[in-house]
């Protein structure tokens, strides 16, 4: 997954994302791709896919939890959901490939 590594890292540097449930929910329209974590919970994860689906935002279903997503994303604390403005569609549709998704 070192493609998905590099851009969310891009999408931080650049302050091009939104960390968290509610900032992501608020923020789907206009995204390129949204991650969410295995440890979200079933009433916001359906919330969030079924929102991203309406406006045709690819959604990722990360294979690790929280914790794991926020180390990736290299801070201190967990993330359930984040949402990325910045990437290219051929970069965003080779992870999604990737993952299987």
């Amino acid at each position: 997954m070192k493609n998905l590594e590099k851009t969310i890292k891009e999408a931080i540097t650049s302050n091009k994302c939104k960390i968290g449930t509610r900032q992501v929910m608020g923020s789907i329209k206009g995204s390129k791709l949204i991650i969410l974590s295995n440890s979200l919970l079933l009433k916001n994860k359906s919330k969030i896919l079924e929102e991203a689906k309406s406006v045709q935002v690819p959604t990722l279903e990360y294979d690790g939890n929280s914790v794991q997503l926020g180390r990736l994303c290299n801070k201190p604390f967990r993330i359930s959901a984040l949402s990325l403005k910045v990437g290219k569609d051929n970069e965003i549709q080779e992870i999604l490939n990737k993952s299987g998704n």
